[in-house]
């Protein structure tokens, strides 16, 4: 049972055994570059460039590969895609490099420490692109993050994972969370809601027994939760009900941007004339 694995080699090994919940990169990929371009749009495209930053595992890289491939063919440059090693400790270089390419929005694909450093030390050096615009951005939509650098957070936009707002559930599983002493972050309520769907498995196999259970979750039409899902269809084992979540940081919070069924707030794009 996958959670919050997005490489997409996890679903296209012919395993029949392994079941991902929430969607991949390619999908958070392909829907983050959808809404970039109404957004730019809508705002009468006052960007045009791109600056790609990523860490070096499959996750970053697929991600960075995806994106470099398809934006052009939405009108969009991309000037340099940039990797780094995990971990990195000095963006000082990388960020120097980016005051002198000067893209009009800088996209991160990278874990929670390197992402925190990333954007800190872009505040530190005063490089303000239009848009900070995440693709499962470690940090982007991380309430730790917003907490502990608001001004760093502030603005930032992220397709990732992200529990439906709307459900009163959502609410009250934060405050369960939060009463413990954790941030409500995409690995905790993913894990939750993964779980609940292997129980709901298992309860309908009537059976431990692994062909069962493999069966029933197969089959599983499963959607009790508070992730802004359809009903659970494994093809392959990927869940092709699920879908990230276009959220940015605005006042010090978290809130929902697109799609318009789930939202909480206007967007702001770009953060600079």
């Amino acid at each position: 049972m996958v959670d919050v694995g997005v490489a997409d080699q996890i679903v296209q090994r012919g395993l029949k055994n392994t079941f991902r919940f929430g969607p991949g990169y390619q999908k958070c990929a392909e829907i983050a570059m959808a809404n970039l371009h109404v957004l730019n749009t809508a705002a009468g495209k006052p960007a045009k460039t791109v600056m790609i930053i990523h860490e070096e595992s499959l996750f970053g890289t697929g991600t960075a590969n995806l994106l470099s491939k398809e934006l052009p063919g939405y009108g969009y440059e991309v000037k340099e895609v940039i990797k780094h090693a995990n971990p990195t400790r000095d963006f000082n270089n990388i960020v120097l490099r980016m005051k002198a390419v000067n893209p009009d929005i800088v996209i991160p694909a990278n874990y929670y420490n390197e992402y925190a450093l990333l954007v800190r030390t872009m505040q530190q050096q005063k490089v303000t692109p239009k848009a900070i615009y995440s693709v499962l951005g470690g940090a982007a939509s991380s309430y730790k993050f917003v907490k502990e650098f608001p001004d760093a957070a502030n603005g930032i936009i992220d397709c990732n994972h992200w529990f439906n707002p709307k459900d009163k559930r959502s609410a009250d599983l934060r405050k369960r969370a939060e009463a413990k002493g954790l941030f409500f972050s995409y690995e905790l309520f993913m894990t939750y809601t993964s779980m609940r769907l292997l129980a709901d498995a298992i309860e309908r196999a009537k059976s431990t027994d692994r062909a069962a259970i493999i069966a029933a979750l197969e089959s599983s039409t499963f959607s009790d939760h508070i992730m802004p899902y359809g009903p659970t269809k494994f093809v392959n084992g990927q869940n092709t009900g699920a879908q990230p979540l276009m959220t940015q940081v605005l006042k010090g919070d978290i809130r929902v941007i697109i799609p318009r069924d789930y939202r909480e707030a206007d967007p702001l794009f770009p953060l600079k004339a």
